[in-house]
C-alpha cells in the first residue's frame, strides 16, 4: 500500500509568495534532513513531525506526500488520508496522481470497516469556520471522521459571503469538498457615504510630499549559495581533461609499440608498462569525474531547488 519515501519534496521546494529568509529556508532543510533520517530508521511518528515543521518553516505540498508515507506506516487512517488530500489539493497537476488517488482508496476501504469515512474541507481563502449540522468544527483546512449520512455544511469568514452545501457520506467513499470564498459586497451606506472634500477647493488641501509616493522596492530573495555546486562541476572537468590527456598518452605509446621497426624488447616493454599505468590512471580520473557529476548534481537540488 505504502510506496518508497518519496524525496520529491526536496525538488522545485518554493516559498509560496515575497521573501523568505534565509533563516527559515536553514529551518526548513533541516527539518526535512531529520525527518529522511528517522523515516529510515523507521521512527514514522517523529518522521511525520519533522516534515511537518519542515512544511512549517517553508512550505510545500510536496512534503505532505511524505507526512502520508508515516502516518500510513502507523496505520493513522484518516492523518494519511487527509496527508494525501493536502498533497493532490496543493500539486493538483502531481505526476503521480493517480497511484495516491489508488492508496487513498484502500484507505477509505479501511475506513468502511470502522464505520466511518473523512469529511475533508478547503476553503479559499483558508481559515474559515466550519459548521456541521449546526455545529462549529473548527477551521479550514479540516477533516473530520463521520458516519455514513448527509450533512449540511456551512463556512464563514469576515468579509466574505457565507457558503453552504450539502454532503453526503457513503459507507464506501469519503468526501473532499473545496469551497471558493466571494468577498462581501461593500456596504450601502458606505458607498454612499459623501465625499469630505465635495465643495471645497481641493487645492487648498495638503499634499503629500513626493517622498511619499515613492514606493518601497521589495526586500531581495535570499541568495543562493552556489559555491559547492560549482567546485564540484569544476572538479568534474578537471578530472575529465586530465583523463582524456592520460588516455590520449596511453593510446599513443601502444601506437608507438605497433609502429616500431626492428624489434626492442626492452624499449618495447617499458612502452607497454607506460601504456598500461597511463590507462589506469585516466580510468581512476573518469570515475572521479562522474562523481564529481553527480554530486554537482545532486547539490544543484539541495541549494537551487530548496
Amino acid at each position: 500500500m505504502t510506496r518508497a519515501l518519496s524525496i520529491v519534496a526536496v525538488v522545485g521546494w518554493l516559498a509560496g509568495s515575497g521573501a523568505v529568509r534565509a533563516d527559515d529556508v536553514e529551518e526548513a532543510k533541516a527539518h526535512f534532513r531529520r525527518g529522511v533520517e528517522l523515516y529510515r530508521a523507521q521512527r514514522f511518528g517523529d518522521a511525520a513531525e519533522e516534515f511537518e515543521a519542515a512544511y512549517r518553516a517553508k512550505p510545500h505540498g510536496s512534503i505532505h506526500y511524505n507526512v502520508a508515507q508515516c502516518r500510513e506506516r502507523l496505520g493513522q487512517w484518516p492523518a494519511a488520508y487527509r496527508a494525501y488530500s493536502d498533497y493532490l489539493h496543493e500539486l493538483p497537476d502531481a505526476k503521480d496522481r493517480a497511484a495516491v488517488r489508488a492508496s487513498m482508496g484502500k484507505i477509505e476501504e479501511r475506513l468502511a470497516k470502522t464505520g466511518e469515512q473523512l469529511l475533508v474541507v478547503y476553503s479559499d481563502p483558508p481559515g474559515a469556520r466550519v459548521t456541521v449540522d449546526g455545529v462549529l468544527r473548527g477551521t479550514t483546512p479540516l477533516h473530520l471522521s463521520l458516519a455514513p449520512a448527509a450533512y449540511a455544511l456551512a463556512l464563514a469568514l469576515d468579509g466574505h459571503e457565507p457558503a453552504s452545501e450539502r454532503v453526503e457520506l457513503t459507507s464506501s467513499a469519503s468526501r473532499v469538498v473545496d469551497l471558493t470564498l466571494r468577498r462581501a459586497p461593500q456596504p450601502v451606506a458606505a458607498a454612499l457615504a459623501p465625499d469630505p472634500g465635495a465643495g471645497h477647493d481641493l487645492s487648498a488641501r495638503p499634499q503629500p510630499a513626493e517622498a511619499e509616493r515613492v514606493p518601497v522596492a521589495p526586500a531581495p530573495a535570499a541568495p543562493k549559495r552556489m559555491w559547492p555546486v560549482w567546485v564540484a562541476a569544476g572538479t568534474a572537468a578537471a578530472a575529465l581533461a586530465a583523463g582524456a590527456l592520460f588516455g590520449a598518452s596511453a593510446k599513443a605509446d601502444a601506437q608507438a609499440i605497433s609502429s616500431m621497426g626492428a624489434p626492442d624488447g626492452a624499449r618495447a616493454s617499458q612502452l607497454a608498462q607506460s601504456a598500461q599505468s597511463k590507462a589506469r590512471t585516466a580510468n581512476i580520473l573518469y570515475g572521479v569525474a562522474g562523481g564529481a557529476a553527480v554530486a554537482a548534481g545532486a547539490l544543484y537540488v539541495i541549494e537551487v531547488k530548496f
